[in-house]
């Protein structure tokens, strides 16, 4: 856990952390996973500073939402700041599928990204529906009026950067550990909504919806998730990480499912069963443990006018699944 985190620290803090010559990274990824990281999502981040301007320029491709916003700091170390953002929904296409996206403090025609003072970094989440079939946007960013003509590390700012890396390490490792004490206490095995406000100032999205909690079964156990009054929205899903909140490996096991990849029951909702053993024909929503016996899991509504309070959930045993 730590090593993936100081991986990611490093590019954050030296390798991407120049914000006059800014280049999208990813954070989190196919091996590097942070804070209940979405399976579903590309994630992509760039670091900027408000004093200056940027360009962001892509193609659509076929990936069906993506959004990107702006994340300040503020004066409690480990707390992000929302400040800016747009997704696919509200942004202009040319018929080619390409597209421009103007980043600033002050407002520009068309496509904009609104920046603060208090900005520091963009996120990027791009929602795929199937990772099989989709194509995710191509992004590429400038700056438009730097003050210098070379990007170059210093020794004078080395050792500050890997400061930094290590301070993102160590804040990130007390929220997870923060975050999964709660969950284990207040609603072990139950997934009721979280507090939106705490999940959008640990970089969360504002159009998701976050069911965010903490599942331990024993082997004999499965934890029966059951959608009933799915609302509207852009997509939903519902995943399983380890105890440190990081995504099991999504590229090779199924240890999420989506809007699009669900099987539906007739009379509309969905049925999901986490569980050590595969439940049986009657339980195509399988979420595979692979060997952990407890660990962290995240649902989600995205754009989502109503959600529901809870996405129900109850402990069965596994031999009761596959007696239904």
């Amino acid at each position: 856990c730590a090593a993936e985190l100081l991986r990611a620290g490093l590019e954050s803090a030296v390798d991407f952390a120049d914000p006059e010559f800014p280049a999208f990274f990813r954070l989190a990824d196919e091996t590097k996973g942070m804070l209940n990281n979405n399976p579903d999502n590309h994630y992509q981040n760039c670091v900027i500073d408000p004093r200056f301007e940027y360009r962001i320029t892509g193609t659509r491709g076929t990936i069906n939402w993506f959004s990107l916003g702006t994340k300040g700091s503020s004066v409690n170390a480990g707390v992000m700041v929302d400040t800016g953002n747009i997704d696919s929904s509200q942004m202009h296409f040319e018929p080619d599928g390409s597209f421009e996206i103007l980043v600033s403090t002050k407002q520009k025609p068309g496509n904009w990204l609104p920046m603060t003072p208090n900005t520091r970094f963009i996120v990027v989440r791009q929602t795929y529906g199937d990772r099989r079939k989709e194509r995710i946007a191509e992004l590429a960013i400038e700056c438009l009026n730097p003050s210098r003509k070379h990007n170059t590390l210093r020794p004078e700012t080395l050792g500050p950067a890997l400061q930094n890396a290590v301070l993102f390490v160590k804040n990130t490792l007390q929220l997870t550990v923060d975050w999964q004490e709660r969950y284990k206490q207040k609603h072990m095995n139950l997934l009721p909504e979280d507090d939106q406000v705490l999940c959008q100032r640990a970089g969360g999205d504002p159009n998701i919806h976050y069911y965010q909690s903490y599942w331990k079964l024993a082997k004999d156990e499965a934890l029966l998730v059951h959608l009933r009054d799915i609302p509207e929205c852009q997509t939903w899903n519902l995943q399983i990480s380890n105890a440190w909140m990081q995504s099991l490996d999504y590229r090779f096991f199924r240890v999420c499912v989506n809007k699009h990849t669900a099987h539906y029951e007739p009379d509309g909702s969905v049925r999901i069963a986490i569980a050590h053993e595969d439940p049986g024909p009657g339980y195509p929503n399988w979420l595979q443990t692979w060997g952990h016996a407890e660990g962290g899991m995240l649902g989600r509504y995205i754009g989502a006018k109503d959600p529901p309070k809870e996405m129900p959930a109850v402990v069965v045993k596994l031999a009761e699944l596959r007696r239904r």
